[in-house]
């Protein structure tokens, strides 16, 4: 197989995946799609070089992630990841008497929950960017840690303290009352009601 076919092949097997996560990197659709033909083009001239014994998604996600970078560094804006202040190396702390511990983030119980597809995307994008990202690499993309990694250009212990922080916000996201079912400011409901 030539080398553009096999090269669009794979491009198409996983467009709806670069598609996803150049709208998680980029935030905006038309940005979004700006990002994903530039990293299709980085992409297509690295094809020849690619180590097929790696997968191709985190391979090209590497390679988007790279060109969102270098187009905020370009608008002198600072990347997503400069921009937090997370500090790498502190380790999450775990709260043993939150609620929000026992309740688990499997997609199954989410759908047991009555939870919509739309509810959790929505609660993905209110993400900080740097957990967003990981927690839409793992849980919407499937990526192993060790993929993560690569994409992210970061120790594994990274990704997991990420996604810890990542998964347990999301947990706060759905958890909370909808807008519309929340009592305005100030306002008590009857303890007996």
């Amino acid at each position: 197989m030539h080398e553009a076919a096999r090269f669009e092949g794979l491009v198409l097997k996983y467009l709806n995946s670069l598609y996803s996560y150049a709208l998680t990197l980029a935030r905006h659709p038309q940005d979004a799609q700006d990002l994903l033909g530039e990293c299709l083009a980085r992409g297509y001239e690295r094809f020849a070089s690619y180590d097929r014994s790696l997968g191709f998604k985190p391979w090209i996600f590497a390679i988007m992630r790279h060109a969102h970078i270098d187009r905020a560094r370009q608008r002198q804006v600072r990347p997503a990841e400069e921009s937090l202040a997370l500090d790498e190396d502190v380790e999450p702390v775990v709260v043993t008497d939150s609620p929000l511990h026992s309740i688990p983030l499997a997609p199954e119980d989410i759908l047991l929950r009555r939870e919509t597809v739309e509810q959790v995307r929505e609660a993905i994008r209110r993400l900080p960017p740097t957990l967003r990202e990981v927690v839409e690499l793992r849980d919407i993309e499937g990526l192993s840690y060790q993929e993560i990694a690569r994409v992210i250009d970061r120790p594994v212990g990274t990704v997991m303290s990420r996604l810890y922080r990542g998964r347990n916000l999301l947990r706060t996201y759905l958890l909370e009352p909808p807008a519309h079912c929340q009592s305005p400011p100030g306002v008590r409901l009857h303890d007996g009601l």
